[in-house]
This record gives structure tokens, sequence and C-alpha cells, in this order.
């Protein structure tokens, strides 16, 4: 099961090092078989070439009926001319930038280029562009944010992902929540309710009487469990 770090954070705080973790959870109940990081390359100054802009101009290109010819804001002195084949967005949109010289997760690198003659000085970005999923019909629209904002401020550009082998006696760890779980009882961490309204489901309270026969020789016992 491949385990994204940045998830788990939504239930239980990851502040330990991830090696430590891995072997911890090894050791504990679920082997973690490796750690791969995924998304942008954050070495240099990369992540610094992804930016959100907001559309400030949006028409058709003069020279391609499937294009739109646009202006970004990327909070510097003067929009940047951007052609982008989407059109599931308009004037107004906030959307996620890459500026050239930005190394996109499948190894290319940007460049500002003349599209059809038209100047296209970045790339407005799909989901699939920047590893955080395979959609391809459009750009990702954003919640409203500043232009010029790092996109890794954003958006999980960078993630690291436990590899975790559960064994079939422990069902409870085939989920991501059940990991968070398992992470908070293992470092006596504080765990968040499960999101979307969900609930692990109610567990009784009281006492419940519990009896041991003798067997073998071993004492009679009779006790409570809480």
């Amino acid at each position: 099961m491949r385990v994204p770090v940045s998830w788990l954070r939504d239930y239980v705080a990851i502040d330990m090092p991830l090696p430590e973790l891995a072997t911890r959870l090894s050791v504990a109940s679920a082997e973690v078989e490796g750690i791969e990081r995924r998304g942008v390359a954050d070495e240099g100054a990369n992540l610094g070439l992804f930016c959100v802009g907001k559309v400030v101009e949006a028409i058709k290109h003069p020279n391609a009926d499937r294009l739109q010819l646009t202006k970004v804001d990327l909070g510097e002195s003067e929009p940047r001319s951007i052609v982008c084949g989407a059109w599931n967005f308009g004037v107004g949109a906030t959307v996620a930038v890459a500026l050239p010289g930005a190394v996109l997760p499948i190894g290319i690198t940007l460049e500002q280029r003349k599209v059809r003659g038209e100047l296209s000085d970045g790339m407005i970005l799909a989901e699939d562009e920047v590893g955080l999923g395979t959609d391809h019909t459009g750009i990702m629209v954003l919640p409203e944010t500043e232009p010029g904002t790092p996109l890794a401020d954003v958006l999980p550009l960078v993630d690291d992902v436990l590899l975790v082998e559960s064994t079939g006696n422990r069902p409870d760890l085939q989920s991501i929540y059940g990991i968070a779980r398992e992470i908070a009882a293992l470092y006596d961490l504080p765990l968040s309710d499960v999101s979307g309204g969900q609930s692990p489901g109610h567990v009784p309270s009281g006492q419940v009487a519990i009896q041991i026969d003798d067997f073998a020789g071993c004492p009679r016992y009779i006790g409570r469990l809480f």
C-alpha cells in the first residue's frame, strides 16, 4: 500500500525522521519496504519556478482554434503571456504556473517559446503535470490566492510515500487512517477524527465479566475488563 505522508499528517503529527518511523512501524506492526519521493524535484531552485497566478486576460489564439492566449498576473511588474490548450477557466481564475526553466516531474524542462506565432512564457498546469493525479482534461483552478505565492505553499508538490506491506492479521492497517492510528498509538500522539463526517464506530463502555476455566492445572480466574 502506498501511504502519502502528507495524507497521514491530516490525522497525526509526523515530525519524527521518516527512516525512524519506517523502522518503528516495521518492528511493531507493518513492514515498510521503502520510502519514495514523488512530485516536483526540489533540488536547487526548481520549486521556486512554480507559483500561483491570476488570469487577467483570456482570448482565442489568433492562429489556432483550440488554444487560448492568456495574460497571467504572477505578482511581477507585468503579466506574462501564456498559451494554453485548456478551456475550463477564464478571466479571474487562480491557476498554477510553471516558469521557463522549471523541471516537470516527467523530466521536461520548460522553455520560453512561440506557439503558432505567439509567445508562451510559461505553462498553466494540469494536475498530472505536477504529479498530483492523472487528470489532463483541464488545468487546475485553485482557491483565490495572492498572485506570485509559491505553489508549494498551496499544493503538496513534493511528498514522501511509505511503501507499506501490512500482514493478513492486521486488516485495520489497510487504510490511511489505520496507519495514522497505529502511528498515534506508537508515539502517544493525538489522532484527528476521520474526515468527511465518517466515524470509526461506537466503542461501548462499561464492565465485561471474564471467566477463565481451569485448564491443565491453571488456576481459576474471574475478573472484570473495563
